[in-house]
């Protein structure tokens, strides 16, 4: 029997000397996959990387994925290393290439910059020994200067101290020279032999480690899955720009003539929306997925997505998206990207979106209502909350036939709207979806202004923020037991309302709205945001617990008209 210890491994691990990967590199048989991105370092960092190997101190692991023949992957040179592409390369990198580039460069004399070594920084002459680590000043002893400087000057003057990193491998060639040097200037209390031993001596401590350090490798073997590789580049990535399935799909599919890149940049020209709504483009393949192969999870998207697929529905459904963010902004009360209770929301809606294109003018109008009816109801039900990628497919696989006939077996959300008064009454702005709802719903209720009784404006809705009706410092005061942070004590208030307000009772803030623009208007504006506004009130009487039930009977009113559902109201508290 095999034990766990003893099975096989699921990566290779061995060090890589800098001179072994940095040949590799020239021949192009390490490269980068075409979804990394570009090389950031600045010189400081890239000196300091230097130092570090000269110290022979650890830099972190690098990861490789060994490549197949068959592997269908668009790759790319290092910066500065020779482009020959028609070179396959044996080992992609996943993780290390800033560290690898900036030793590539600073080794082979290409790039931006050149790295120099002042090589006296390393030695007492006086004693005629080397420094040891700590002794030596690394950000005085490891330099740069442009490649090409303007006017063809240096700012800084090289002398024979001065060894090009690019030129360690000829370090023994050097010496000879400089040693001589050194031996016939009367300011340095060294023989020519003396300071060959001495620097032969620094040479084997902090040169040698420039060719000879061992860096870690991990490599993953060429079986390794597509959705494994996102999987671990979306763990090296949390705190820098995510890599994900989008960024390996781009290098998939451009052998195929399909730049993803290109066509996102071309979807995000003509559709503002999908900047403006901050759309990722890995949605859109999810969508297309859906549409041909029934499924929105990873794995799928990543396996079984051709570039047919993507060149066949791409345009349409970046038009599907546009259009349901355009639906949701003009009839849903969806200002801003802000309040969107769920981005993952619109990716089947987007999919069947050209379901109602052709159809008549009745016929259309209500497979779009249909289509906000499914946007209400998965809202309020918290569909989306939990296992996004499987509710995308179960709703699709229904929306698709539903929306244009209403026959037939509708969208779980539609069929079981859960929620109920008690949830709706308990719930916290924490409640994201539920509470971004509430909000689009007041907008779409046409939601007035509280210090001008004007009717909002798209653009004053969009700028609007959301606080609370009863204050908090008010509640605080008299040590209201119930939260002030309660969804239901929130609504879309402009800043210069909520300064107004301030910390004072509803009924004082209240009796200035009146006084402003009278008993009509006033009704008319609480009205706009679900709020009761007889003089019995709970908002009028200062009544926190009974403002609350209040207005949970409203906002019950306004889901079950967007919804089409009744909502269970027994034990609201």
């Amino acid at each position: 029997m095999t034990s766990a210890y003893e099975s096989d491994p699921i990566f290779q691990t061995n060090p890589l000397q800098v001179l072994n990967i940095v040949t590799r590199i020239q021949n192009r048989e390490i490269a980068l996959p075409d979804f990394q991105r570009d090389f950031v370092w600045d010189s400081a960092r890239t000196a300091e990387l230097l130092g570090s190997i000269m110290s022979r101190y650890p830099v972190g692991t690098l990861l490789f994925w060994e490549q197949g023949d068959g592997q269908p992957f668009a790759s790319r040179s290092f910066d500065g290393a020779p482009n020959t592409s028609n070179n396959q390369p044996s080992v992609l990198v996943l993780d290390g290439q800033q560290r690898l580039t900036s030793l590539y460069q600073a080794l082979t004399g290409s790039g931006d910059e050149r790295y120099f070594i002042k090589v006296d920084e390393f030695v007492d002459v006086h004693s005629q020994s080397v420094r040891e680590v700590p002794d030596v000043d690394f950000e005085k002893a490891i330099f740069s200067m442009p490649a090409v400087a303007k006017n063809g000057r240096r700012s800084q003057q090289l002398t024979p101290s001065h060894l090009p990193i690019s030129e360690v491998h000829k370090f023994d060639d050097w010496l000879d020279d400089y040693a001589d040097a050194t031996g016939d200037d009367p300011q340095v209390p060294l023989t020519a032999r003396q300071a060959k031993s001495l620097y032969r001596e620094m040479r084997d401590k902090y040169i040698s480690p420039l060719k000879t350090y061992g860096l870690p490798v991990l490599t993953l073997p060429s079986s390794t899955s597509m959705d494994a590789v996102c999987t671990i580049f979306e763990t090296l990535n949390r705190t820098g720009k995510p890599l994900g399935p989008f960024e390996l799909l781009t290098a998939r599919f451009f052998p195929q003539g399909v730049n993803l890149r290109d066509l996102w940049d071309e979807a995000e020209s003509n559709h503002r929306a999908l900047k403006e709504f901050r759309i990722d483009p890995y949605n859109v393949l999810q969508a297309i997925c859906l549409r041909v192969r029934g499924t929105a999870q990873r794995s799928d998207v990543l396996k079984r997505l051709t570039g047919d697929d993507i060149k066949h529905h791409w345009k349409s459904v970046t038009a599907g998206f546009a259009g349901v963010i355009d639906m949701i902004q003009s009839d849903c009360g969806v200002t801003s990207q802000k309040w969107l209770p769920y981005g993952m929301l619109l990716t089947p809606m987007a999919a069947v979106w050209d379901k109602q294109k052709n159809l008549k003018p009745l016929e259309k109008s209500q497979a779009i209502r249909r289509l906000q009816q499914f946007f209400w109801s998965s809202i309020f039900t918290t569909n989306y909350d939990q296992g996004a990628n499987s509710q995308m497919g179960a709703d699709y696989s229904r929306l698709a036939s539903w929306i244009t006939t209403g026959e037939g077996d509708a969208p779980e959300a539609i069929d079981e709207l859960h929620i109920n008064a008690a949830t709706l009454r308990t719930a916290t702005v924490r409640r994201k979806a539920l509470y971004s709802g509430l909000i689009c719903l007041l907008v779409k209720n046409k939601a007035a202004d509280f210090h001008t009784g004007q009717s909002m404006t798209s653009t004053r809705a969009h700028e609007a923020e959301s606080h609370h009706i009863f204050p908090k410092a008010f509640l605080t005061k008299r040590q209201e037991p119930e939260s002030a942070e309660l969804m239901l004590n929130r609504s879309i208030i402009d800043g210069e309302t909520n300064r107004i307000i301030s910390s004072n009772a509803p009924s004082v803030y209240v009796e200035k709205m009146k006084s402003a623009y009278g008993d009509q208007r006033l009704h008319d504006v609480l009205a706009s945001h679900a709020i009761a506004s007889q003089t019995s009130s709970g908002l009028l009487r200062d009544d926190y617990s009974r403002f609350l039930d209040e207005r949970l009977e409203i906002v019950i009113q306004l889901i079950e008209e967007a919804t089409g559902k009744q909502i269970q109201r027994e034990a609201a508290r």
